[in-house]
């Protein structure tokens, strides 16, 4: 036999019991046989063909049931059947240098395959040494056919318990990440866990690595970049979830949206319901302007002959409404600034008064601006500058600047505040009338309080109008003094001014309950309205000039009425009348005044004593105002609680 015959690779499934075995029989056959080496290394040399070791001989066996036989009559060129499989090899002397490194692992399923090899192989020899008896003679004679089958190849190899561990992290036992907050670290010391897991764990008291007890901290997490390690790719999870967060929040935020737009259309819906109703309501107005125009007035055909013969005529050029659910009360105009302002509170949704501004040039409004607590009693509009003075029962009197509509000073007040007037001769110096009676001055240069105060009355009654009259042009029989005109309903007092911080009072004789006071500086006219008592039982206009004797001796002061005027029978609100000049004749001027029983504007020319024109409103008229429009020329506003008209003036051709 040829001494090159390598032996097959070692079997792969045969655990350290059967490889012990296997080491005791080579030694038990190479120390047994004559014709054989004394060790392995001398097998190598079988050229001489002395020994050959094969499985089922009965010639020799030790304790382990392997047979060797000797093979000195055997040709060496005999061809042998190696497909019978052994469990021992000879190795040839290159094997035999490398079978040190040669490294098995085994698995509980491998061991049960060497198992079963080994019954298989005990059978084999058990068969063997049965059929091997009666056949001695033969096999001197006819060499046994030896079948040598290289081993089965070992099963692939499962995971260990360790490898599965080293997949997951020991802290919570989920597999790593290659991304995202359970991403493979390690510590200093070497032993990997999960981002997120061993940053909790060294948060507490000690921190120390939880396998190994070394100290830690969080700056020793070190990411691991492994190639071969193997772990769970989240990255298109961590993905999915960051989008699935990202459309939670757009989700969150359209729901937030459409809640708001919900609620912005119910607003709008009801802004648009109000808006029919009133429009409904004007259009049932024109028609009874058109069809009970003389009945309505109440004056038949005489009223409409004045009209007729009336050189010019108003116009109603539009109606601003500002809102159901408010109410308003004055009104300030600003010919400088070409602004109109009214006091007005908020919605029914929201507390508060403030002033609304509309623009004169194309009557809109524009914006509101928030300025009390309180109910606003009185606004007045500086002669020369972008200030609003306002009084209102919240017990203060404020300055608010309509260009910047912010509140410029406040000045608070031991009670309410019913009026307020600018001083005409001196722009930096307004009154302020309160409940109680008082009329306190107050000077725009000093914030701390008021400057003085006016002599008191005896009676504690309301301050409900007031107006400041400049010094006119004295004569001989009358000196014309400056001062300030108070009413406080069955009181009438002229403050006539003697130096910056003393006044005088002087009572007025007047019948009625006075609830608005006029003044028209170029005829230096005063209108008192009265409302109506047992003895006069007509809401009354009385014009009236003030008269003060020039003899240096007599400090009286008194007035005479001019014309006076009667409306309807009726007065509930404090609703306030003017003077304005005549726009066709500057000389001449009417008196102006809205009226709840007519519910209609009523303007009277004091020249001649008539009532020359009746103008239609949608409610009771709280206040009126004497305008100069952007476009249209002369005209009239006309407030009530809810809605603004303007009225324009056409002159004759």
């Amino acid at each position: 036999r040829s001494s090159d015959a390598e032996m097959s690779d070692v079997d792969a499934d045969v655990d350290a019991e059967t490889e012990t075995e296997g080491s005791d029989i080579e030694d038990g056959l190479l120390s047994d046989s004559d014709a054989t080496v004394s060790n392995v290394s001398t097998v190598s040399d079988a050229w001489d063909g002395d020994l050959d070791i094969f499985l089922g001989s009965d010639d020799g066996s030790d304790s382990n049931d392997m047979h060797f036989v000797e093979t000195e009559s055997y040709s060496d060129d005999e061809d042998y059947d190696d497909s019978g499989g052994s469990s021992v090899q000879v190795l040839s002397e290159a094997e035999q240098l490398d079978v040190s490194s040669v490294v098995e692992v085994w698995t509980a399923h491998d061991e049960a395959d060497a198992a079963n090899v080994d019954l298989s192989a005990d059978d084999t020899l058990d068969n063997d040494v049965e059929e091997d008896q009666p056949q001695e003679q033969v096999r001197s004679s006819t060499p046994p056919q030896l079948d040598f089958t290289a081993p089965p190849a070992p099963p692939a190899l499962e995971r260990s318990v360790a490898e599965e561990e080293g997949m997951v992290c020991t802290i919570c036992f989920e597999a790593w990440t290659n991304s995202g907050e359970h991403r493979l670290v390690s510590l200093k010391c070497g032993h990997l866990y999960g981002q997120n897991c061993i940053e909790k764990w060294l948060k507490g008291q000690p921190a120390k690595c939880p396998q190994c007890n070394a100290a830690a901290k969080k700056a020793d997490i070190r990411h691991i970049y492994a190639q071969k390690l193997k772990v769970l790719d989240t990255t298109e999870l961590d993905r999915v979830v960051t989008e699935l967060n990202v459309e939670r929040e757009k989700r969150k935020r359209s729901e937030v949206e459409v809640v708001l737009l919900n609620q912005k259309y119910k607003l709008l819906h009801c802004d648009y319901e109000k808006l029919k109703a009133e429009l409904m309501d004007l259009k049932e107005v024109q028609k009874k302007m058109r069809c009970e125009a003389p009945a309505w007035l109440g004056e038949g055909s005489s009223r409409s002959q004045s009209q007729r013969s009336s050189p010019g005529g108003f116009t109603l050029d539009r109606v601003l409404h500002l809102g159901s659910s408010t109410s308003c009360r004055n009104l300030a105009t600003s010919a400088i600034l070409g602004m109109l302002v009214a006091s007005q509170s908020q919605s029914g949704l929201f507390r508060g008064y403030g002033i609304r501004k509309v623009s004169l040039m194309d009557f809109k409004s524009s914006e509101f601006i928030l300025t009390h607590q309180g109910e606003i009693r009185d606004i007045a509009f500086h002669n020369s500058d972008a200030l609003v003075l306002s009084a209102s029962l919240d017990k203060s009197v404020k300055l608010t600047s309509v260009l910047t509509n912010s509140i410029v000073q406040t000045y608070p007040q031991p009670v309410e505040a019913w009026s307020c007037a600018w001083d005409r001769e001196n722009s930096n110096r307004f009154f302020a009338g309160l409940r109680n009676g008082t009329v306190s001055v107050y000077d725009l240069r000093v914030t701390s309080g008021p400057v003085c105060s006016l002599p008191g009355t005896d009676r504690y009654r309301p301050v409900v109008a007031m107006q400041h009259v400049p010094k006119g042009h004295p004569s001989s029989e009358d000196r014309s003094p400056s001062g300030l005109l108070v009413s406080q309903f069955q009181l009438c007092t002229f403050f006539e001014k003697r130096s910056e911080t003393e006044f005088q009072s002087h009572p007025l004789d007047l019948e009625g309950n006075c609830t608005s006071v006029s003044f028209e500086p170029n005829t230096r006219h005063v209108l008192m309205t009265c409302r109506p008592t047992p003895e006069t039982p007509f809401v009354t206009h009385k014009v009236c000039n003030l008269s003060f004797p020039a003899c240096p001796d007599d400090s009286s002061g008194s007035f005479h009425v001019v014309q006076s005027f009667s409306g309807g029978p009726t007065q509930v609100q404090l609703s306030r009348s003017c003077l304005c000049v005549d726009p066709e004749d500057v000389s001449n001027f009417w008196v102006i005044a809205g009226d709840e029983s007519y519910k209609a504007v009523l303007i009277w020319d004091v020249a001649s004593g008539k009532r020359i024109h009746q103008l239609a409103s949608d409610g009771i008229v709280l206040d009126l105002a004497p305008l100069e429009t952007g476009g249209s020329g002369w005209g009239l506003a006309a407030l009530a609680k809810s809605a603004l008209s303007l009225y324009t003036w056409k002159a004759p051709n």
